[in-house]
């Protein structure tokens, strides 16, 4: 047996540097098969092993192990965002050659961690305990701080197994990378292992965690339902208008959104949520003091609940605007104005060189301002189902509006919650018919659920064309909207939704923190 063994370490050992490269690169392709929609779960636990087996042998320099390292990392990008390459043919009018090396660039940035990480474990300690906790200690560190267009994460697939998200609670999402890199080191080294008694002790080791991670999971998942029983509640309308990139003339877009806010308000919705800015077609002036006084530009033009809404907006003879979030109550008054605060590179904010002189140069990039903080907007005193256990709470409900892209950043998430006074309800705006019918919607979801988990309080999600949705403290997908692939030819096909839920709000995040929400990645 252990001659047998031996020879499965001796033959890794005599492997050449295309094969082990090739076995490296195979990690990050694996590791994409678990991203959603319907993510390969098992690819989450087994994706991080062929590169650590390559990058632990004796043979190898650090050199070499670093480019395999990268190499592992590299599938990532290309394997579960081919959508970048997608976006730049078609909105920024590049040439499909370009777009592709577009998508190559990304992916080589987004993969130098993974570098970085196997020479770490090719120099670091091999032996005792110190050994356990190096492998995932050191991706955590280069994980979490590492610069990125997109924060994602490896394990975005436990998205679809909600159970698998709960220690984010504790130790955020990076937490639970920690556990699936300990578990895959340990598969790793019981593959390449010549004693049966560490092949056996690191097989079980991989065997349990995610029994451990799943099980634990439901059952603090049942503990949460249980605080939500006799929670206040609020019922929330989400509106999807199914807008596409410029595919509706401007009174068709307000046609859309007044007609499913109507049909959100006769369900009983005492919040309605519009997208990001672009549903809501015009142009506001700051400061803002409520709704529109035209009957064309009214956001309550039919409806009369209160409302939050995306618009851009512009200070008088400002040049640039901001992507802005706003409140009004049911008569229109302003409760809330929040400015976007994280912009998208080149798409919203132009770095380095003078953005006055880059829009006036470039064709098609564009330039905002950006916010000083995260908001707090508070709904005063809805209807609400109040009960004994919290009869001595205020009546009002906070929340913190996020917009795009803001809902998948863990420390500005943690920031809005932070806020004093606290919130009870995460609300995103967004527009994510930029990527059309790909993948990008739904990792984005993917993404923000872990929000949901680290705070315990629920998401709601207003996007143009989809994935609008609602989830809850434990992450769970409750309700959701499709992916609608809306174009200017096709849009007759698909008329406005809507989706109206009521939400358990048993937290606020200043009275009741998660460890998560009080040290962060300490």
């Amino acid at each position: 047996e252990h001659d047998r063994s031996g020879a499965v370490a001796a033959r890794l050992e005599r492997l050449g540097f295309l094969p082990s490269l090739l076995i490296s690169a195979s990690s990050g392709f694996v590791i994409a098969l678990a991203a959603p929609p319907d993510g390969l779960q098992i690819a989450n636990w087994l994706g991080f092993v062929p590169l650590i087996l390559m990058a632990t042998r004796e043979s190898p320099s650090a050199k070499q192990v670093a480019v395999l390292g990268w190499a592992g990392g590299l599938g990532i990008g290309l394997g579960g965002f081919p959508w970048i390459g997608e976006l730049l043919v078609k909105f920024a009018g590049v040439p499909v050659v370009a777009g592709w090396l577009g998508l190559f660039v990304f992916s080589a940035w987004v993969a130098i961690p993974y570098g970085i990480w196997a020479v770490g474990l090719k120099l670091g300690p091999c032996r005792g305990f110190p050994s356990w906790i190096w492998p995932a200690a050191l991706f955590v560190a280069v994980q979490s701080s590492w610069p990125v267009l997109f924060p994602y994460s490896p394990i975005l697939g436990f998205a679809e197994t909600p159970q698998m998200m709960q220690l984010a609670e504790a130790f955020g999402v990076h937490g639970i990378e920690a556990v699936v890199v300990a578990a895959s080191v340990c598969l790793a080294r019981s593959i390449a292992s010549s004693s049966r008694r560490t092949r056996v002790g690191n097989l079980l080791f991989f065997l349990i965690a995610p029994l451990l991670l799943y099980f634990g999971g439901e059952l603090r998942m049942r503990s949460v339902d249980r605080e939500a029983v006799n929670a206040p509640q609020l019922r929330v309308g989400i509106i999807q208008p199914n807008l596409g990139i410029d595919s509706h003339p401007t009174g068709e877009k307000m046609q859309r959104l007044w007609e499913a806010s109507l049909g959100a308000e006769e369900q009983g919705a005492q919040l309605i949520v519009w997208p990001e800015a672009g549903a809501y077609a015009y142009l506001v002036n700051r400061p803002f003091a409520g709704d529109a006084k035209r009957v064309g530009r009214r956001v309550l033009a039919r409806h009369k609940t209160p409302t939050v809404f995306g618009a851009r907006s512009r200070d008088a003879g400002a040049r640039f605007n901001y992507n802005s979030a706003f409140f009004v109550d049911g008569e229109g008054r302003a409760l809330g104005t929040y400015d976007k605060v994280n912009l998208v590179p080149l798409g919203e904010s132009i770095p380095i060189i003078d953005p006055t002189w880059g829009t006036d140069r470039i064709p098609g990039i564009g330039h905002r301002l950006a916010g000083d903080a995260p908001a707090r907007f508070v709904l005063p005193e809805p209807v609400r189902a109040p009960t004994e256990q919290d009869s001595d709470l205020p009546h009002d409900i906070s929340f913190a509006p996020l917009i795009c892209y803001e809902d998948i950043i863990p420390d500005y998430a943690r920031r809005a919650a932070a806020q004093a006074g606290g919130i009870e309800l995460f609300v995103n705006l967004t527009i994510d018919a930029w990527y059309g019918d790909t993948a990008e919607p739904w990792e984005h979801l993917a993404l923000a659920q872990f929000r949901a988990v680290e705070h315990r309080i629920p998401i709601v999600r207003s996007v143009s064309s989809g994935v609008s949705a609602v989830v809850d403290a434990n992450g769970r997908l409750v309700s959701h909207l499709p992916l609608r692939p809306v174009t200017l030819q096709n849009r007759a096909e698909f008329p406005p939704e809507f989706l109206v839920e009521t939400l358990s709000l048993a937290r606020n995040t200043e009275r009741h923190p998660t460890v998560y929400a009080r040290f962060g990645w300490l």
